[in-house]
C-alpha cells in the first residue's frame, strides 16, 4: 500500500503534469492566419505616400537645470581605505 504521507505530493505533481500537457497541446496547435483564398495573379502594387504635415515652430522648454558643460568633470580624489 502507498505511503499516506505522499498522497498530497502525488496530487500536486499530477496536476503539474496535466497543466504542462494542456499548455503543450494549446501551444502546438495548427497554424493560424493561413490564407483562405488564392492571391491575385499578375498584379502590381503601387503605394503612394503623401506628406500632409504642417511646418510647426520649434517648441521652447523652460527648465531649472544648469547649462550644459562641454568639458567633463574633474575626477574625484581617491579616498583612503579604513
Amino acid at each position: 500500500m502507498a505511503d499516506r504521507n505522499n498522497n498530497g505530493l502525488y496530487f500536486i505533481v499530477g496536476g503539474i503534469v496535466v497543466a504542462v500537457a494542456l499548455l503543450f497541446y494549446v501551444m502546438s496547435g495548427t497554424r493560424t492566419g493561413t490564407a483562405t483564398t488564392d492571391p491575385v495573379a499578375g498584379g502590381d502594387t503601387n503605394v503612394v505616400v503623401e506628406d500632409n504635415s504642417v511646418d510647426l515652430p520649434p517648441v521652447e522648454v523652460e527648465t531649472d537645470s544648469p547649462e550644459a558643460v562641454e568639458s567633463p568633470a574633474e575626477p574625484l580624489a581617491p579616498v583612503p581605505a579604513n
